[in-house]
């Protein structure tokens, strides 16, 4: 395989226009109310993405906060995820393959709850989501393991039936084929533009994946000119 044949997108904004335009020929898109849709991406990198995603649907954006629980020494590995309300899922078969269990990341959960606390009042100022009869788009900039996606789900999924959304479609540009096969049974529709089987790294299949600041995030939430 030649170097260049490896990144499907230029950046997180290329990504995100790319999948707009796949959402636009999805039925539950198309037969859907237009107030009623509601992009929800996933801080931070996801976005840049949701916004492009937003922006070429015409629909309100907003964030839904889930954070990674990395392996100690080893921050990018994932072992599980915390949800808004302090949830915490973890990937039962990675802490069975390392000899790891739960009490093992009581600092790491500690970190994450505080970052989704953070998180929450930074970039909505602590307003709650209205779910409620909603068709929900969530983005994110792409899913490796899928911990954190799950983390999301299972938090919107929780609330009162009166709150439930409608609809929850998961879109992303790239996801690793396991981890898609498995999210595909737990949501209305699974959109991916791609799935390929070299999967090692999000970032391997953008040519700019650069860090994404609070500062951008707030941006991209607020100025829809730039996407």
């Amino acid at each position: 395989m030649m170097w260049f044949e490896q990144f499907l997108f230029l950046d997180r904004r290329d990504a995100g226009r790319q999948l707009a335009e796949k959402l636009h020929t999805e039925r539950l898109i198309e037969t859907a109310e237009q107030d009623t849709l509601l992009v929800l991406s996933i801080p931070r990198g996801g976005v840049v993405v949701g916004a492009a995603v937003a922006a070429g649907l015409g629909c309100e954006h907003q964030v839904v906060v889930a954070k990674k629980v990395g392996f100690p020494g080893h921050a990018e590995l994932a072992a599980g995820a915390v949800a808004e309300d302090g949830t915490v899922i973890f990937n039962d078969q990675l802490l069975l393959d390392y000899g790891q269990n739960e009490e093992r990341f009581a600092g790491q959960i500690a970190q994450a709850k505080a970052h989704v606390a953070q998180y929450i009042e930074k970039f909505r100022q602590g307003r709650a989501l209205q779910l409620a009869g909603k068709v929900v788009i969530l983005v994110d900039d792409g899913i490796a393991t899928g911990e954190t996606m799950r983390a999301a789900l299972k938090w919107i999924k929780t609330g009162p039936p009166t709150e439930q959304p409608r609809q929850v479609i998961v879109a992303v540009p790239v996801c690793e084929p396991r981890t898609a096969a498995d999210l595909q049974k737990q949501v209305d529709r699974f959109v991916c533009l791609a799935q390929p089987h070299w999967f090692r790294a999000i970032g391997q299949f953008y040519w700019d994946f650069e860090g994404v600041d609070d500062e951008q995030v707030r941006h991209y939430l607020h100025d829809k000119t730039t996407v």
